[in-house]
C-alpha cells in the first residue's frame, strides 16, 4: 500500500483534529511498507475467498509494536494495537466483536484500511446520507451476503423517514454504485465491501459497542466562505471606519477597576452561593445528602420564602423581578399602590418578546391598545417622545412580525427605570416587606432524618359536623329495641352524622372504599334475640351511616323480621 503525503493533507475547512491522529496515520504509514525489513510482511489466506487476500495477524503487528518502538511490555503492545483497529486504521477480516480486541495470537487476521476511509478525512466524512446510501446499496445487492443487520435495517428505516425528501436521489446513488461495483474484478471488489464495512463499523457501531469517534458540532459555514465575506471593499472600510470611530468614544475602564468591581461581585454573592457558603444551603446541602427539602423551600412559588431568598431581593431591581416569587410579591404592593399597570406592562412586553413569531403582530397592537392608548383606563406613565418613537416604529414596521418583536423597548425601558427609582425603594421599606423578612426569619428549617414523604401539605380531612337529634319513626323504634349490643356504636342514643356543606368534597372519599380501608374495617356481629325476633346468629350492618354499607342489607333484614313476626 502506498500513501502519498498529499492525499494526508489537511486544508482549512477540515475540522480540526487532535495530533494524535497524525502520529498513528505515521505509524500506519512505516507498517505498510512494502519491504519486509520495515514492514508488516502480509500473508495470502486461500481458504477464506476464491481468491488470495493478504492480511496478517496480531501477532505480526504486535511483535512489529515491539521491535519498532523498544515496547518491553505485551499487554502495552497489545493496547496500543487494539486502539488502531478502533480508530479504524486497520480492521479484522471476520468483524468479530472480539476481533477488535488485539491478541498475541493468530486467531484474527487484520488488513489496513485505505486513507480514503481514514478518520477526519476531507471525502471520508461519515455523514448520514452516505451511511443511507450505503445500506440502500446492500439491500439492493445479495441477500445471504450483504443483508442489513437487525440495527442496520432500524438505522435505515429512520434514515429514509429523515430524508423522505431525498428517498429517489438516494436510490439512484445506491443503484449506480452497485453497476459500478459489477465493473470491477472479484478481488477488488471483495476488498472494496470489506473497507465500507470496517469504516461504517467504526462510525456507526452496533448497539453496546462504544463510538470512538464522537464528532463534535457541523459546521454550517465553512473557513472558506467566512474569508471570501471578509472581503475588503468600499462600503466594508466605511463600516470599519465608523466602528472606529465609536471605539475611540466609547470609555475604556483599567483592568485594575473591572477586577475590583468583580471582587466586590464575589463577596456581595458569596453568601447566597451553596457550593460558596454552606450556611445558603439550609437545611441541608442536597449536593451532600440526600434530603430534597432544599428543593422545597426554595422552589419557584411558596408559601413563605427563605431568610437569604428575601434579602437578595433588596440587592437590587433586578433580582427581585426575574424571581417569580418576588415579582409576586412586588405585584401585591403595586397593587396597593394602584400602579398595577405598570409590571403588568412590562410582564406583557417580556412575554410578547419570548414569545412564538406569529403571536407578535397581535400581541403588539393589544398591548398598544391596553396600555398606551389615551382613552385606556390602564395607561401607563410613558413621556410623549418615547411614545412617538413607539409609535412611528409601529407604522414602519407595520406588516412585518419578524422586526416588530423588539420595538415596545423604549417604552419598556422608560417604565422599568420608572419602577425602579420610584416604586422599588418604596416597597423595601412597606410593612409587607419587613413582615416578609421576619417571617422568613422564624421560619423553622429543621432536617429531615427520613428521605421518605413529598413535602406538600397534604389536606387534612374534617370532622364531620353532628347532625341534631331528630324524631325516629316507629318502624326504627322497633329494629332498635330488638338489636342489643356492648359496643356503643349500637346505642340507640348514639346521634346521626351528616356532612355539612364544607365536607362535600370528602363524600366521595369516605363512602369509596379503598385497599387500604377494606383490610382495617371491623366486621360487626349483631345477635338477636330469639324468642322475639328468631334470627340467631344473623349477620347485617347497623346503619348505612355508621360503617358505610348500603342501605338495601338493612331494609331486608327488616322485611324478614317483619315475615316471621306476622
Amino acid at each position: 500500500m502506498t500513501v502519498q503525503r498529499e492525499m494526508m493533507a489537511v486544508d482549512q475547512d477540515s475540522k480540526p483534529r487532535l495530533s494524535v491522529f497524525s502520529k498513528m496515520e505515521k505509524m500506519i504509514v512505516a507498517m505498510a511498507k512494502s519491504d519486509g525489513e520495515t514492514g508488516i510482511v502480509m500473508r495470502a489466506k486461500r481458504n477464506l475467498f476464491s481468491d488470495q487476500i493478504e492480511s496478517f495477524s496480531g501477532c505480526d503487528i504486535v511483535d512489529w509494536l515491539k521491535r519498532q518502538y523498544n515496547i518491553s511490555d505485551v499487554k502495552e503492545a497489545c493496547y496500543l494495537a487494539t486502539n488502531l483497529c478502533q480508530y479504524g486504521y486497520i480492521y479484522p477480516i471476520d468483524f468479530k466483536l472480539s476481533s477488535y480486541t488485539v491478541k498475541y495470537d493468530r486467531s484474527a487476521e487484520y488488513r489496513f484500511q485505505a486513507p480514503y476511509f481514514w478518520p477526519f478525512r476531507k471525502d471520508g466524512t461519515a455523514d448520514s446520507i452516505k451511511y443511507a446510501i450505503y445500506l440502500q446499496k446492500r439491500s439492493l445487492r445479495n441477500k445471504q451476503k450483504h443483508g442489513l443487520e437487525p440495527y442496520e435495517q432500524e438505522a435505515f428505516d429512520k434514515l429514509l423517514k429523515v430524508f423522505a425528501d431525498k428517498k429517489e436521489f438516494i436510490e439512484k446513488q445506491a443503484r449506480e454504485q452497485v453497476s459500478e461495483a459489477k465493473k470491477q474484478r472479484r478481488k477488488e471488489k471483495i476488498l472494496l465491501d470489506l473497507q465500507e464495512k470496517a469504516f461504517w463499523r467504526v462510525h456507526r457501531p452496533p448497539p453496546g459497542c462504544i463510538k470512538t469517534m464522537e464528532e463534535g458540532p457541523k459546521r454550517y459555514f465553512q473557513p472558506s466562505q467566512m474569508a471570501a465575506r471578509r472581503r475588503k471593499n468600499k462600503e466594508s472600510f466605511k463600516a470599519e471606519i465608523t466602528f472606529l470611530k465609536k471605539a475611540l468614544e466609547r470609555p475604556k475602564p483599567k483592568l485594575s477597576k473591572v477586577l475590583e468591581s468583580y471582587l466586590t461581585w464575589n463577596e456581595q454573592y458569596q453568601e447566597y452561593d451553596p457550593f460558596l457558603d454552606p450556611n445558603a444551603a439550609l437545611p441541608s446541602n442536597p449536593w451532600v445528602s440526600d434530603d430534597t427539602l432544599f428543593w422545597e423551600v426554595t422552589d419557584t412559588l411558596v408559601k413563605i420564602p427563605t431568610e437569604l431568598r428575601v434579602k437578595k431581593w433588596a440587592i437590587s431591581f433586578f433580582n427581585l423581578v426575574k424571581d417569580e416569587q418576588g415579582l409576586r410579591e412586588f405585584e401585591d404592593f403595586l397593587r396597593k399602590e394602584y400602579s398595577l399597570e405598570n409590571i403588568r406592562f412590562w410582564k406583557e412586553v417580556e412575554d410578547m418578546k419570548n414569545g412564538p413569531r406569529s403571536a407578535i403582530e397581535t400581541k403588539v397592537e393589544w398591548i398598544c391598545r391596553e396600555f398606551l392608548s389615551k382613552t385606556s383606563p390602564k395607561e401607563i406613565n410613558v413621556d410623549s417622545k418615547t411614545l412617538e418613537i413607539v409609535n412611528k416604529s409601529r407604522e414602519e414596521m407595520r406588516g412585518k412580525p419578524e422586526s416588530m418583536r423588539y420595538i415596545l423597548d423604549p417604552a419598556q425601558e422608560h417604565i422599568y427605570l420608572l419602577m425602579k427609582k420610584d416604586s422599588y425603594p418604596r416597597f423595601l421599606r412597606s410593612e409587607q416587606y419587613i413582615n416578609l423578612k421576619e417571617m422568613a426569619h422564624n421560619q423553622p428549617l429543621k432536617k429531615r432524618f427520613f428521605a421518605f414523604g413529598s413535602g406538600k401539605t397534604q389536606i387534612k380531612r374534617q370532622t364531620p359536623s353532628p347532625k341534631s337529634p331528630r324524631r325516629s319513626t316507629s318502624s326504627e323504634r322497633e329494629v332498635n329495641s330488638d338489636i342489643s349490643g356492648d359496643s356503643p356504636i349500637h346505642s340507640i342514643n348514639t346521634p346521626m352524622h351528616s356532612y355539612s356543606t364544607g365536607n362535600l368534597k370528602d363524600m366521595d372519599m369516605k363512602q369509596t372504599p379503598t385497599s387500604s380501608s377494606l383490610r382495617i374495617r371491623p366486621t360487626y356481629t349483631i345477635q338477636a334475640s330469639p324468642p322475639t325476633v328468631g334470627l340467631s346468629q344473623s349477620r347485617f350492618p347497623i346503619s348505612k351511616r355508621q360503617v358505610g354499607f348500603p342501605q338495601d342489607k338493612l331494609e331486608g333484614a327488616q322485611m324478614n323480621r317483619a315475615a316471621q313476626g306476622q
